[in-house]
């Protein structure tokens, strides 16, 4: 007796810890609550297997700007007015020779990459005889002569300005009393040449140490929060030929390569910058800055992200509800299997496309739609207009640091400029041009641009 009341003691244990099998629906009811009028449910889909982005280039470029009255200035200030001057030298038979070498305006311009700068030279000279303590002056001559100089503006391949060239050449001969002095002139000028051009080589800047700092700079990770950085990896560096443009001389060296987001960020390690390239002559016009950065999201937190914005209270007063979102890509779309609650339920395939909002910064949803060939959703256009103004998906990267973290580093390009150079640099808001769906997740190509610039004034 004792062993059968204990076996139903429990059996109606047992009885009562289990849950009651559920109400099987009649017409107007469902598990997902009694509001479900219509049910649908998703048939297997299989999509078209996204294409990764294309490899995206970015290019830092920093202008020269020499403004060209600013060159002729500071030319002028290193060479005096009075180029030379002697009285009573002896030259022979002819007597004592006295004269004074006066340079006129000097002219700078831009010849087939080089900057010329032409020097016209005036001489007075008179010659007299010597007789006694007097030396009357027999003739006297106003030669003329003109001085070129250029140096190359665009770079070797080893980041080094090639030599200069230099030329005298005589437009007004000298002629005193029947006698042609212009040959000596012409020669004296001419030993003059060798000596000019060995200080214009001399006083050449050594470029590659400055392109060499840059490029160490272009390796350092730019941070954009507090665990996320970009990471630039140049790999080319380019120079663009020399033009002259509203009166200045412009050039433009620039490193080009790709841009990637760290998180989190080994801001620590200990930065080793590829080897300096060689330099690339370029055709191209300027650019400018232009930092493409793809952001990635995985489809995994773009699910979350959709699940959580169409489960929120705003968007919860429909209808017919969107209560959780698989996501992945297909194609150029965004593909879902949307859960649905409330007077239509169960689960339904959309395609969208991906697009990105400026006001909000975030990823939205347009042109909602069934794949083609199904039309199970009669309240479509309710759940389309629903996802289209609901469904958003955070960046994982907050792009308006960028600006002002992008800024700062192109502003460290200006380390050791020398006086009269000033530098003038900005990198403007990013824009999401483009939001491209990948099989791991979706990505939105971010693009910087804005200008550095270093200013001879």
């Amino acid at each position: 007796m004792r062993v059968s009341v204990a076996f139903f003691a429990l059996g109606v244990a047992l009885l009562s810890g289990c849950p009651k099998a559920p109400t099987r629906p009649g017409a107007g009811t469902s598990a997902e609550g009694d509001s479900c009028r219509v049910r649908v449910e998703d048939s297997p889909f299989t999509p078209v297997p996204p294409e990764p982005l294309p490899p995206q280039r970015s290019r830092v470029g920093v202008a020269v700007h020499a403004d060209l009255a600013a060159l002729e200035r500071a030319l002028g200030k290193e060479v005096p007015v009075t180029l030379a001057a002697e009285r009573r030298r002896p030259i022979g038979t002819p007597g004592e020779v006295t004269y004074v070498v006066r340079r006129g305006r000097l002219g700078i311009a831009l010849d087939t990459a080089r900057l010329t700068v032409k020097v016209p030279v005036e001489v007075e000279a008179e010659v007299c005889k010597p007789l006694g303590p007097f030396c009357p002056t027999y003739g006297r001559c106003s030669p003329r002569l003109l001085a070129t100089a250029s140096v190359p503006l665009l770079l070797s391949e080893g980041y080094e300005i090639g030599k200069s060239r230099v030329s005298i050449a005589v437009q007004r001969d000298c002629n005193i009393g029947g006698y042609d002095a212009t040959p000596q002139i012409r020669s004296r000028a001419q030993n003059e040449v060798g000596q000019v051009q060995a200080r214009i080589d001399a006083a050449m800047p050594a470029i590659r140490p400055s392109v060499a700092g840059v490029w160490e700079l272009l390796h350092h990770p730019v941070a954009l929060g507090t665990t996320t950085c970009l990471r630039i990896e140049p790999d080319r560096v380019t120079q663009n030929r020399p033009a002259v443009r509203d009166g200045a001389l412009v050039t433009e060296l620039g490193a080009e390569g790709t841009l990637s987001i760290q998180d989190p960020c080994s801001r620590d390690v200990v930065v080793k910058p590829a080897p300096l390239p060689r330099l690339v002559v370029s055709d191209a016009p300027d650019t400018g800055v232009e930092l493409r950065v793809p952001v990635r999201t995985s489809w995994v937190d773009v699910s979350a992200e959709l699940t959580r914005a169409l489960t929120a209270k705003a968007a919860s007063a429909a209808e017919t509800r969107v209560v959780k979102v698989e996501a992945e890509g297909s194609g150029a779309l965004v593909t879902m299997r949307a859960t649905l609650a409330g007077a239509t339920c169960g689960t339904v395939r959309l395609l969208a496309e991906p697009w990105f909002d400026a006001s909000s910064t975030r990823i939205r949803l347009r042109n909602v739609i069934e794949p083609p060939g199904r039309s199970k959703l009669a309240d479509l256009a309710a759940v389309a207009r629903l996802i289209e103004t609901h469904a958003a998906i955070t960046l994982p990267v907050d792009l308006g640091a960028g600006p002002a973290a992008l800024t700062t580093l192109a502003q460290g390009f200006a380390r050791d400029l020398p006086e009269g150079v000033e530098i003038d640099a900005k990198i403007g808001k990013s824009t999401v041009p483009r939001v491209h769906p990948e099989r791991e997740g979706l990505v939105a190509l971010a693009i910087f641009s804005g200008h550095t610039t270093f200013r001879l004034r």
